[in-house]
């Protein structure tokens, strides 16, 4: 199979929007600047930016000494390690359990934080939620296929983060973010292949310019500019299982003065794929097709060195068919967004963020369609009474179409201990998850159930940050406990589902994480998750693993030449699976597995990199869901050139 043969649609017009933005940059990189910059970050300046975050208030903070639980994926070792697909990044952060059906390239894949549901879990690009609430879908297509290339952060904010974010951020937020460009043109072309008939490329650049550099009224580099385009096809194991993909991501920005600057991101994503279905029952078997497209508009205006407004509108519009099944259906969702932020560092020791936010979304499945609209206002202070002492409080008010306003609020802490380089962090708060309008107006397989509630939690965390040898090591531990309320449950009669609130679920268990760099040629990282679960029965709740372990080693044996081993191990969890017509479900524990991969990459000369990985080192058999398999064994290389 090659990637010419049954494209996904629309793949002429994102090819289209991709040639001509790739010539319009090209047009733009051979302006000239006033003071050109490094051709790319450098390791440092890398680092750097992993030290900083910006989910945790809205604005940006020292990753060290925010009270939140959260982690900064790095980018760079995502690259050593040769992982390009967003849910095994997600999966190296501590607290997350990715599901994934079979583990094959475009299944549906689910994201939990700290025992949450994956309806819990909220998904933000460059600002704007892309979380459906049509219950078939969500995030979960998206997910299956997404690519760290046009990435410039990810973030994984665990717990409670209703406050800041609204509906959905029960379990805890990922946040992914656009890369700006920045200096001298920098082109990536990368190509690689492998096992399943997989094959891949991508192509990327990213830079900045001065359109009016001659009058040097602008500054020295007014222009930002970042595009990626990438295709992907894979037969995935299974009979019936082919999955192919094109997406494509920009950026630009402009800094029209030192106190205004406006910039616009474009995001988009064709998925093809043909689900095989369970082991037992092959009438689950289809054929999905997904297009995605994202649009972001932002000004950020500094009138005083106090002052800082940021007016963001984003444009959601995604379609979803599902057919050559006995159930087939199609699903529209768009969402127009507008957010109004507002910084004000009022003391040197304490900074307000307000907002409001509005969201109007609407859902067509052919036969029926609902709209979801909502207006918020939020409030969060950080406030830093004492050195090295950061307190944060916070509260939200949402108010949707088809429920009554929501509130909801969280406070936290970190201290730091300068002296032995130690951060203690506690937090204390709420979340709910919005019922989707297709639950409480009812309509097609669902009855209307007007009085369903939303679910609520509540939940703290207490964590530790350690950091060791001169900052070569870094060692964290975080207790946290969750307790969910109201959950949703459907009961089925004649006529169809109605939804209705049940009593809650707890969770609660332990993070550890371990990120070192022993030798300036040697690298670790790995993070461990004991979770308990269980309903108000003393059930535990299915696909939360018991167990969870993902580590990575890597070496630099030579200047040129660098080798990596990375391992998985997930124990002890619960499934629900049926095998007979009439859909009667059964608990079982899933076997448990360990997973192990191996990669490396030689530097042909500077910019010129092979790169080879074997996945499933060991040829293992594992499930991540019930009656799906996972892939087996797969080798895979690939060349990447920079320049």
């Amino acid at each position: 199979m090659t990637l010419s043969h049954s494209l996904p649609r629309h793949a002429g017009r994102l090819f289209a929007i991709a040639l001509a933005g790739f010539a319009a940059n090209a047009l733009t990189a051979i302006v000239p600047a006033q003071a050109p910059s490094p051709a790319g970050p450098s390791s440092e300046e890398l680092v750097r930016l992993d030290r900083y975050v910006v989910s945790a208030a809205r604005t940006q903070q020292d990753v060290k000494t925010t009270p939140s639980s959260v982690t900064v994926i790095s980018l760079r070792e995502m690259n050593r390690a040769q992982i390009t697909d967003l849910r095994a990044a997600l999966q190296t952060a501590p607290g997350v359990n990715v599901v994934e059906t079979g583990g094959a390239l475009g299944s549906q894949t689910s994201v939990s934080i700290r025992g949450a549901s994956a309806a819990h879990t909220l998904f933000l690009i460059d600002g704007i939620r892309i979380n459906s609430e049509d219950p078939t879908n969500r995030y979960a297509n998206i997910l299956g296929a997404g690519g760290l290339a046009g990435l410039d952060r990810v973030e994984v904010l665990r717990g409670a983060q209703s406050i800041l974010y609204g509906s959905s951020a029960i379990g805890g937020v990922v946040s992914l973010a656009t890369v700006r460009g920045d200096g001298s043109p920098v082109v990536t072309l990368g190509a690689d292949g492998g096992s399943f008939g997989t094959i891949g490329g991508a192509a990327s650049v990213s830079g900045s310019a001065d359109l009016r550099s001659r009058s040097g009224s602008w500054g020295p580099a007014p222009l930002h500019y970042s595009m990626s385009l990438s295709a992907l096809s894979t037969q995935n194991d299974r009979s019936h299982n082919d999955f192919k993909q094109i997406s494509f991501a920009s950026r630009l920005d402009c800094d029209i003065s030192s106190k205004l600057a406006a910039g616009v991101t474009y995001r988009a994503m064709n998925n093809d794929y043909d689900e095989p279905g369970t082991l037992h029952d092959p009438s689950t078997a289809g054929h999905a097709v997904q297009r995605f497209d994202l649009i972001t508009v932002y000004a950020d205006w500094h009138p005083l060195e106090a002052f800082a407004f940021r007016l963001t509108y984003g444009f959601v519009d995604s379609d979803y068919d599902w057919d050559e099944t006995a159930y087939p259906s199609t699903m529209t969702a768009r969402r127009n967004v507008i957010d109004w932020q507002n910084t004000w560092q009022a003391l040197e020791q304490l900074q307000l963020v307000a907002g409001l936010n509005a969201e109007w979304s609407r859902y067509d499945n052919a036969s029926l369609i609902l709209d979801d609209d909502v207006r918020s206002a939020y409030l969060n202070a950080v406030a830093t009474p004492v050195k090295n002492l950061a307190l944060t409080a916070g509260v939200r008010v949402d108010d949707y179409n088809t429920f009554d306003a929501h509130v909801t609020w969280r406070t936290g802490l970190s201290y730091r201990i300068e002296k032995t380089a130690t951060t203690l962090r506690a937090n204390y708060g709420t979340g709910y998850n919005a019922p989707s309008p297709n639950y409480v107006l009812g309509g097609g397989w669902y009855e209307p159930s007007p009085g369903l509630e939303p679910e609520q939690s509540k939940g703290w965390d207490f964590g530790v940050e350690q950091d060791l040898w001169g900052n070569r090591i870094t060692l964290g531990a975080a207790w946290f406990r969750n307790e969910f309320e109201n959950k949703f449950d459907a009961a089925w009669n004649v006529s169809g589902y109605r939804y209705r609130n049940i009593p809650g679920a707890t969770a609660e268990g332990v993070e550890l994480s371990l990120a070192a760099r022993p030798h300036q040629k040697v690298g670790v990282r790995a993070a461990y998750t004991y979770l308990n679960t269980r309903d108000d029965s003393g059930a535990r709740l299915i696909r939360q693993p018991r167990h969870a372990l993902v580590g990575d080693v890597n070496f630099q044996a030579t200047p040129a030449w660098l080798i990596g081993l990375g391992a998985t191990l997930v124990a002890d969890r619960p499934d629900d699976t049926y095998f007979d017509a009439s859909f009667t479900q059964y608990r079982q524990k899933m076997h448990d597995y360990a997973l192990a991969r191996l990669y490396s990459a030689y530097e042909v000369k500077p910019g010129l990199t092979l790169r080879a990985r074997v996945e499933n080192l060991f040829d293992k058999e594992y499930q991540t869901v019930a009656d799906y398999p996972g892939l087996p064994i797969g080798v895979f290389a690939g060349i990447e050139w920079k320049f």
